[in-house]
């Protein structure tokens, strides 16, 4: 049975990092600020987070074209 006050332990597996710089709006930057103070997060987190949203929205997006044509030829 699964007991809902069981410990959940998330490992994360360690992954080879690049810093990246880029030049963003200072009205931009200050938004995000906003955002991540509302979140409760920093702005680093904050673009990491939007970064990996659309990351995944256009590789899911990718795959189901690529699947398509494969099922469709």
């Amino acid at each position: 049975m699964n007991n809902p006050e069981a410990e959940i332990k998330l490992q994360l597996r360690p992954r080879i990092t690049e810093t990246v710089s880029i030049e963003v709006p200072i009205d931009t930057l200050e938004s995000l600020t906003k955002i991540a103070t509302i979140r409760d997060m920093s702005v680093e987190a904050l673009l990491k987070f939007y970064i990996g949203q659309g990351l995944r929205t256009d590789l899911t997006k990718a795959f189901s074209e690529r699947l398509l044509d494969t099922t469709t030829t």
